[in-house]
Parts: C-alpha cells; sequence; structure tokens
C-alpha cells in the first residue's frame, strides 16, 4: 500500500494533468477567438465537466479499475462498446503530441537569442518522457507532482501580478457579461476546453495503482475541475483584460506586460514548460494503460500487455509514444491538433457517460454499497443528460474541422471494425471466442458483489 498514490497525490496528478493545455495553450487560442466570451466558454466547460464528473464517480466509487474506460464499456455494455474505445485510444496519442508542439512553443522565449527548432524539441521532450515512463507509474507520477507545485506558484503570480493591471479599455464587467456570442459558436469553443479540464479522468484509468480507489478516485473525478475551473476564469480574466484579445498568442506574452525578466522566466518554466510535462505525464500514462487493457482482453496482440520488472506495459508505452512523436514530426500546429484531439476526446467519452445505468444493472449491491451515496434515478438522469451535452458538442466541434480532418477520424473507426471482426474470425479459428471473453464478468467486480452477501 505504500507504494500507492493516495488522495493528495491523486488530486495534484488530476489538477497537474488539467493545467497545461488548457491555460497554456487553448486559452489564448480562445481568448484571441472570441474575447470576453472565453468566461463564458469556461463556464460552459467547466459545467459540462463536472456534470460528466459526477455520472463517472458513479461508476468509479462502485467498480474501480485501472483502464475503466474500456472495462466499462465491454464488461458493462456490449463487446462492440469496448471495441469503440479501443480504437478511440490510438487517437488519444494526438493529446501526447499535442503537448510537445506547446513545449516547442514556450520554450523559444527562454532562449530568445537561439535559434530553437520546436519540432526537435517537441520529439525531445516525448523520447524523455518515455524514458522516465520505462520505470513505472509511481516513479513517472512523483516527478509530475513535484512540478504541480511549481506550476501552481506560476499561476498564483499571474493572476495576483496581474489583476491589478487590467485596463477597461481592453475589457469590462458588461462585455464580460454580455460577450455577443450566440450560444452554437461558444459550443465550440466549450467543447475544446471541456477536452482541457476533463483531465482527471486519467486517475481512473491508473486505480489500481491509488490507494482506496472507490473512494479517493470519484473525490478526485470532482474536485480536480472544479479548483482548476476557477484557476482557469481568474486567468482568463487576467488575459483578456491586459492586453486586447485579439493580440493574444500566448500568456508569456501577456505575463510580459508586468513581470520583470527574472519572473517572466520562471513564469515560463514554473508554467507552461512544467505545465506542460505534468499534464502529459498522466494524459500519456492514461493512454498506456487503456491500449494494455485492450491487449489483456485480446482486442489487440496480447504482447501489448507483456510488462517489464517495473509493471509497464512497454509496448504499449511504445505504440503510444511512437503514435504521438510521428505526429510531433510532422510540424502540425498547436491549433489543428488541439481541436481534432478534442473531438475525438468527447467522442470516446460517450459510452462511459451510460456507464452508470449499466453499473447498476449487472452489480447493484456495489452500487448500493459504494462510497458515494447516489439515488440510481439521479444518477440515470445524469447519465442521459451528459451523453445528450457531450454528443451535442462533437456535432459543433465536428463542423468547425476540415471534411479531410473528420474523413481521417472515421477511417480510425471503420479500419478498426474491420480488424476487429477479423480478429474475432482469426481467435475463434484458435480456439477463442473473443467476443465470450469481453462479455466474461470482470473478476474483482464479482468478488466485490459477492461480498456483499
Amino acid at each position: 500500500m505504500e507504494k500507492k498514490i493516495g488522495l493528495l497525490g491523486a488530486i495534484l496528478m488530476g489538477i497537474g494533468c488539467i493545467v497545461g493545455s488548457g491555460i497554456f495553450g487553448t486559452l489564448p487560442t480562445v481568448a484571441n477567438e472570441y474575447g470576453a466570451g472565453v468566461v463564458w466558454a469556461l463556464i460552459g466547460a467547466a459545467a459540462v465537466v463536472v456534470l460528466r464528473a459526477l455520472a463517472s464517480t458513479y461508476s468509479s466509487a462502485a467498480l474501480p479499475a485501472s483502464g475503466s474506460q474500456f472495462l466499462w464499456a465491454a464488461k458493462l455494455m456490449h463487446p462492440i462498446a469496448g471495441a469503440f474505445v479501443s480504437f478511440s485510444t490510438l487517437l488519444m496519442p494526438t493529446m501526447v503530441s499535442l503537448f510537445g508542439v506547446l513545449f516547442g512553443m514556450y520554450l523559444q522565449p527562454l532562449f530568445p537569442n537561439t535559434e530553437i527548432n520546436g519540432t526537435v524539441a517537441a520529439v525531445a521532450l516525448l523520447v524523455v518522457f518515455a524514458v522516465v515512463a520505462w520505470f513505472g507509474n509511481k516513479t513517472t507520477i512523483n516527478t509530475g507532482n513535484v512540478m504541480v507545485v511549481l506550476l501552481l506558484i506560476a499561476i498564483a503570480l499571474y493572476i495576483f501580478l496581474g489583476l491589478p493591471h487590467i485596463d477597461t479599455a481592453n475589457v469590462t464587467f458588461g462585455q464580460i457579461v454580455r460577450p455577443g456570442v450566440s450560444i452554437s459558436t461558444l459550443a465550440a469553443a466549450v467543447g475544446v476546453l471541456t477536452s482541457s479540464l476533463s483531465g482527471a479522468s486519467s486517475v481512473a484509468q491508473v486505480a489500481d495503482d491509488v490507494k482506496n480507489p472507490g473512494k479517493t478516485v470519484p473525490l478526485a473525478l470532482v474536485l480536480c475541475p472544479a479548483i482548476v475551473a476557477v484557476i482557469y476564469i481568474l486567468m482568463a480574466v487576467v488575459t483578456i483584460g491586459v492586453i486586447p484579445a485579439a493580440e493574444v498568442t500566448s500568456l508569456s506574452d501577456v505575463a510580459a506586460q508586468f513581470m520583470s525578466p527574472a519572473l517572466l522566466t520562471f513564469f515560463i518554466v514554473g508554467g507552461p514548460i512544467c505545465g506542460i510535462i505534468t499534464s502529459l505525464i498522466p494524459v500519456a500514462l492514461a493512454c498506456v494503460a487503456l491500449v494494455e487493457t485492450s491487449a489483456k482482453n485480446k482486442v489487440f496482440p496480447e504482447v501489448l500487455a507483456k510488462q517489464n520488472k517495473y509493471g509497464v506495459a512497454y509496448w504499449s508505452l511504445f505504440i503510444v509514444m511512437g503514435i504521438a512523436i510521428a505526429i510531433c514530426a510532422t510540424g502540425a500546429t498547436f491549433g489543428v491538433v488541439m481541436t481534432i484531439f478534442s473531438f475525438c476526446n468527447t467522442l470516446a467519452e460517450l459510452p462511459n457517460t451510460l456507464s452508470p445505468m449499466f453499473a447498476y444493472k449487472k452489480y447493484p449491491k456495489c452500487c448500493d454499497n459504494s462510497s458515494v451515496h447516489m439515488n440510481r434515478k439521479v444518477a440515470y438522469v445524469l447519465s442521459v443528460l451528459t451523453f445528450i451535452v457531450c454528443a451535442y458538442l462533437c456535432v459543433q466541434m465536428a463542423a468547425t474541422l476540415s471534411g479531410g480532418a473528420v474523413a481521417g477520424i472515421l477511417a480510425v473507426f471503420v479500419v478498426g471494425y474491420v480488424y476487429f471482426f477479423f480478429r474475432v474470425k482469426y481467435l475463434k479459428g484458435k480456439g477463442v471466442d473473443l467476443i465470450a471473453e469481453m462479455k466474461a464478468p470482470y473478476q474483482p467486480w464479482e468478488d466485490k458483489e459477492k461480498s456483499y452477501n
């Protein structure tokens, strides 16, 4: 137990995951396009994430497990839903590559007199992370949690030093209250920021490494986005208040208006650089956990679940980081990668939003005796409402993507299901019924349900 992650570690992990691309990448991008509307977009995103977290806590408290996103879909719903999550996992390294691209963007201001190739810097960061991740989740997460402390200090400096420098010529309270942006237009921004606020869900994907996951994971799922939402809104007000929204390109440009050179250097290192790394760690580990879980359940070749002496599924790690590095190597821009990921992330969450209904149907005693005391009907209403909201955001984000990007994403699922059915047929020839095995109950949940008899 002493080797497992406690509540504080889980919360720091969740906050570190959320605070990164959301503030230092997506926030200036959305602020530049929507101006004062960014505050309402953040409020909407926070509402969606907390709503989604409330539904997820019901399942997380009753049926915790590493790779839960896959297990809930495959074991509670249907193997076809589990396969959907597996294929979505192959799109998740887009987010990992995003952190690499962002790292390259913020590294340049630290060395103004040196020409730094952003693509090379991005690839180098991901390679270094892959090496650190080889030594296991506990070591990797502890490394990130040290950086979370620096990150929060940098954010506090940005907020408290920036608030006195807000110019009403740039933004007024009235403009924040009535930004003049339509709901349908704002929905795409909400969708992008929702993905940026939803990083705490990665805690649920490493539940087996968490102390008392039935209580710790649900608390982290709700507390992390709530805490970060307040931080985001304060950061947004400073960002659009210090310089005109149309001129915002990065938060380091805003910070330069009210910080000394020494403080600005600390802000870039402790803020964007640490934020990117603390976000990268849990997101990448969650991707690896999902690929490993899919392999353990034979959707992917079982070699992907093979572990080293530190308990790391190294082939899964290699594939996740390989895809992310390949995307970075193309030189793709932050805006394009972020929008594609946000769409993929929200799409992948759709099966999870319905998990509370299926959880109670199969494991009623686990649900009734979990640490989250939520009425079953309330959980069902939250589940359906969350599904509808996420589906709506998917539609609005898809409308902002190019036809080629949407076609490429859909192609992953088409090719994935073709592979899946060939995989089912192949294994059946070897005497293995993949569909039956995916449907088979997850034994720890079975044991937990029986313990309440």
